[in-house]
């Protein structure tokens, strides 16, 4: 007879979440998700399948690679070397929160920014660059490329954040490509033709010298918690206390 969840509780933020569960015999045991060795939102079997952090790193900066070739192909763009606040930036970030009140075991990874020289005027062109993202990403087993959720922004917000209403009038136009084991590629193109009364040119010049591009299309490449070959066993053993059971809703931050 499987263990059965009698309930899921917050104590505070010092405790976070808990469970309390009932074994075949009767017996409850409380298992305290500050300890969970994971992150909320990772399937922590497909952590185990995934690369390390090292390897995801390199993978990424591959991919991107590839899709930088792509679009100078299919569009012309040329590539900016590395914005001066990225260049000696550490890439790895180890034992992240769990959102569980806890410390995992798994390390972040946020990759240099990449960007392009100029970006694609037209909605069609900006498709297609849209398009090479999703080619090239579906080769490394991610999902489709989608543009940022707006369902929640009034027209305003849309109009003042981000210049227009819809994709095509807008000043800045984000999306994401969502990769196995947490990994993930944003993507965002800044658009200042569309920028009709200068308020973003205002807004948006970079620092002189600073590197960073005001026309542009902008490719990143990350992952919200890879595990490191050294960490496997131990997160293997805090692993197991929680096998089975669904994990609660992570706190808020």
């Amino acid at each position: 007879m499987p263990a059965v969840i009698i309930g899921q509780f917050i104590i505070g933020q010092s405790v976070g979440r808990i469970t309390v569960v009932e074994d075949a015999g009767g017996r409850e045991r409380t298992v305290y998700w500050r300890d969970y060795p994971g992150i909320a939102g990772l399937d922590p079997e497909e952590v185990m399948q995934g690369p390390t952090p090292e390897v995801g790193y390199e993978q990424g900066q591959a991919m991107v690679a590839e899709i930088r070739t792509a679009l100078t192909r299919e569009l012309k763009l040329e590539w900016a070397p590395p914005p001066d606040a990225h260049d000696d930036a550490e890439p790895f970030i180890d034992r992240v929160q769990n959102y569980f009140g806890g410390e995992s075991l798994l390390t972040v990874v946020n990759a240099p920014t990449s960007q392009s020289t100029s970006v694609p005027r037209s909605w069609a062109d900006k498709e297609r660059a849209i398009k090479i993202i999703g080619e090239v990403t579906g080769r490394y087993g991610y999902s489709a490329p989608e543009l940022e959720r707006l369902d929640e922004w009034t027209e305003e917000d849309r109009i003042r954040d981000l210049g227009g209403t819809v994709p095509e009038t807008q000043v800045i136009v984000s999306g994401s490509v969502h990769g196995p084991a947490g990994q993930w590629l944003m993507f965002t193109f800044q658009d200042l033709s569309k920028d009709t009364n200068g308020s973003f040119r205002e807004r948006l010049e970079p620092l002189e010298e600073s590197g960073w591009q005001l026309d542009t299309l902008s490719l990143s490449y990350g992952a919200n918690g890879l595990l490191r070959e050294e960490n496997r066993e131990e997160f293997k053993k805090r692993l197991a206390p929680f096998t089975g059971l669904t994990p609660p809703a992570p706190l808020e931050t």
